[in-house]
Parts: C-alpha cells; sequence; structure tokens
C-alpha cells in the first residue's frame, strides 16, 4: 500500500529532501475499511477504555467505561470520576488527563495551570497516581502545556493565547527551571520515536491550503533532541498538515486536510517511515481521525472532537478498519485495550 513518493529540496530544514507527496498520488490495491463496525479479519479480545458523554437538554454528563471486543458491548464504570480521559492499567484508575501526560510506568501525572490569553502566570503539578499527591514544580511567568511525558521528562510548550503553540521545553519531574529544546520558531511540538516534530510552510506549494487564524502548515519538520536541528521529513502540497501521533516503532501518523474551492474539505491519513518514504492508508475522506493509544493490537483511532462521533478505528499490519459504530456523542478511546 505504498504510494510512489518523488524527492524534491524543502525549505524550512536540513539534511536529506522530505517525501514530496504528489496530491494525485493514489495507494496500491488493498482492502477497503470496514464501515460497519467488523474487525478486519483480526482477532480482537479485550476490553477497551473509552470516554463519551450523555446530553440531556441543556445537561451534559460525562461518562467512561469499557468497550467490549469481539461482541462490542459497552458497560459503563460507575466508580470512574467525572471527565476521566485516560484508564491507567497500572493502577486501574480513570486520570483526568490525556496519556501523552502519563509517565511511561503510569506512577504519575502531569497538567498545567494558567491562561496565556489572559496573561496569568503559569504552573507545572505533577501527581503521584497511587497516593493523588500534586507538587507543583514549576511557577512563573510563561504558561505552558503539556506535550509529552517520557523517559526523559516532561516536554512542555508555550501555551498559546491563539493560534498553534510553540517551541520545546524539557521540565525535570523533581522540578526547577524548564530547559530550551527548541526555540519559539517551532510550531506545534510533537515528541516522539526518539525525536521532535514540528510543522512548517514550504513556499514552493503552487495552491496552498487556506490554513485559518495563521495561514498553512504543508510540510513536517523532524527535530534532533539533542541539538534542536531540523530535518524537512513530509510536504504534502495543497494542504494543511499535522502530527497526530506515532506507531509503535516510532514512526509518525500525518493528518492532511485538503480544501476545495467551496470550502469544503476532505482528509488524508499518512504512516511516514523515511523522509522518502510515505504510506497513504485508505481512511475515510470525511474523517478526521485522532490517535488515542498504541498497544499490542495496534494503533487506535477516534472521531476526537471534529472527526465522526462514535467511531472506533484500528490500524494493525498496515490496514485501517472501523471496528466500532456507537450512536454515543464525544467517543473517545482513552487508552490501550486489555486483554482478557
Amino acid at each position: 500500500m505504498m504510494v510512489v513518493v518523488a524527492l524534491a529540496a524543502c525549505t524550512g530544514g536540513s539534511g536529506a529532501p522530505a517525501a514530496l507527496v504528489s496530491p494525485t498520488a493514489t495507494a496500491s490495491s488493498s482492502p477497503s475499511p470496514v464501515v460497519t463496525g467488523g474487525t478486519g479479519g483480526w482477532s480482537i479480545n479485550c476490553r477497551l477504555p473509552v470516554t463519551w458523554s450523555v446530553q440531556d437538554g441543556q445537561t451534559i454528563t460525562s461518562k467512561a467505561g469499557f468497550l467490549s471486543f469481539p461482541d462490542r458491548s459497552l458497560a459503563e464504570d460507575p466508580t470512574a470520576p467525572a471527565h476521566s480521559s485516560f484508564y491507567d492499567r497500572a493502577f486501574s484508575k480513570w486520570l483526568p488527563t490525556w496519556r501523552v501526560a502519563v509517565s511511561p510506568d503510569g506512577k504519575r501525572y502531569a497538567y498545567t495551570e494558567g491562561n496565556a490569553y489572559q496573561g496569568t502566570n503559569g504552573k507545572v503539578h505533577v501527581v503521584d497516581v497511587a497516593t493523588g499527591a500534586d507538587r507543583v514544580i514549576y511557577s512563573g511567568n510563561a504558561v505552558y502545556s503539556v506535550v509529552d511525558f517520557n523517559a526523559d521528562g516532561i516536554y512542555l510548550t508555550f501555551a498559546a493565547p491563539e493560534g498553534a503553540p510553540r517551541g520545546l521545553f524539557l521540565e525535570s519531574p523533581s522540578g526547577g527551571t524548564p530547559r530550551t529544546i527548541v526555540d519559539t520558531t517551532m510550531v506545534a511540538p510533537a515528541v516522539g520515536g526518539g525525536a521532535a516534530w514540528g510543522l512548517d510552510f514550504n513556499a514552493a506549494d503552487p495552491s496552498p491550503a487556506p490554513g485559518g487564524l495563521e495561514g498553512p502548515r504543508n510540510e513536517v519538520l523532524r527535530y534532533d533532541l539533542r541539538n534542536g536541528a531540523a530535518t524537512s521529513w513530509f510536504y504534502r502540497p495543497g494542504a494543511d498538515v499535522g502530527v497526530i501521533g506515532f506507531d509503535s516503532a516510532g514512526d509518525p501518523f500525518v493528518s492532511a486536510a485538503i480544501t476545495d474551492p467551496n470550502g469544503q474539505s476532505t482528509f488524508e491519513l499518512w504512516l511516514v517511515k523515511s523522509p522518502t518514504s510515505a504510506m497513504k492508508l485508505p481512511a475515510d475522506p470525511a474523517a478526521w481521525l485522532r490517535l488515542a493509544a498504541v498497544d499490542g493490537y495496534g494503533v487506535w483511532f477516534d472521531g476526537g472532537s471534529y472527526g465522526p462521533l462514535g467511531q472506533v478505528w484500528l490500524y494493525q499490519q498496515g490496514q485501517l478498519a472501523m471496528v466500532a459504530h456507537l450512536p454515543l456523542n464525544s467517543l473517545a478511546v482513552a487508552g490501550g485495550c486489555i486483554p482478557y
């Protein structure tokens, strides 16, 4: 299912040229996504933690529970606190944060305070999952958002009053002043595969996407975490792109929004293996997907805040299939699937 790519020199980085994706490139023949909740021919026997919302008049209530496979039955967990976002298997606890803000061993999670728009001071907290002890490890003028909590520490970015977050900083879980990895020239940072990733605009684009408040970003840059050096990695003319997560090998999944002259958008999903190799997945062009979890079954996606409601997708062995479609608002995968 590899597409033909052409090499081209790209702006905004150094090193090898990025994978230049032709707007007319198509995937080779492969099974189409299952659209009624199949399993792609895979054996899935596990409980997938999920969250959703229920609206009664003007009241919206958040729920959490488990979606069982293969029968796709849904059971609410009445012990889940309100606003749960991630199920921490290490402690069998629901946490009020995304998976990227949880340490690899599940023992701690990070969250931030402050309002960049109002100019309030910022804080970074670390919470012990077992005890609930909450420590402030940073307090100062800068307002941050958590990018990733991994073995290196807590990667942060400046929270933006408007537009995309910028810059990448590393904070020790024990506290101190965050260390600059890349300055504010870095846009919408992500961390994975032993590197950092940000977005850029390649001015060679003959027909740029609208791009909203800040203009389009049609290129993905890979940054060296040691020295901040950038290499152009993926370029999609006519698109507005974003790094939405990584597979088990650390390769980035990239979303690409294509807007026609009437303002209607379609979406592409790419797995980028190297600066010269990118695979377009056979995703629904009407579906903006959010990468939610990676486990032994593969990579789990949902519709996020803007995508198809109630859908759960699984990527495995080069195939992407919808594995569940429930009549629920804001259905979100909240962690890896737990085998029986």
